[in-house]
């Protein structure tokens, strides 16, 4: 029992070393769409009124990154990122 408990706080605690922020995010997306996912940011953030077009919500395993939801833009979920990599949540069409 030790050893699962033991081992449990071990993923636990590399999951949330691990944890992407905003600034792997958007990396992610310039490496992903290149000059157009950098457009894309550039616009957002202009859009938002200064605040960031990319929001993140932390989980300390797991993060949600979206778009909006300021009243300016309409939320949009983008993607969840996970132990560094990123599970993108948009369809071809760039919606949820």
């Amino acid at each position: 029992m030790k050893k699962a408990a033991i081992a449990g706080v071990c993923i636990v605690a590399v999951l949330a070393l691990t944890n992407p922020d905003e600034a792997d995010f958007r990396e992610h997306v310039r490496q992903e769409d290149g000059i157009a996912g950098s457009l894309g940011l550039a616009l957002t953030d202009l859009l938002s009124g200064g605040k960031g077009g990319i929001r993140r919500e932390n989980y300390l395993v797991a993060s949600r990154f979206y778009l909006g939801g300021d009243g300016v833009i309409p939320r949009r979920d983008l993607a969840w990122g996970i132990a560094g990599f990123f599970i993108d949540s948009r369809d071809s069409a760039g919606r949820r």
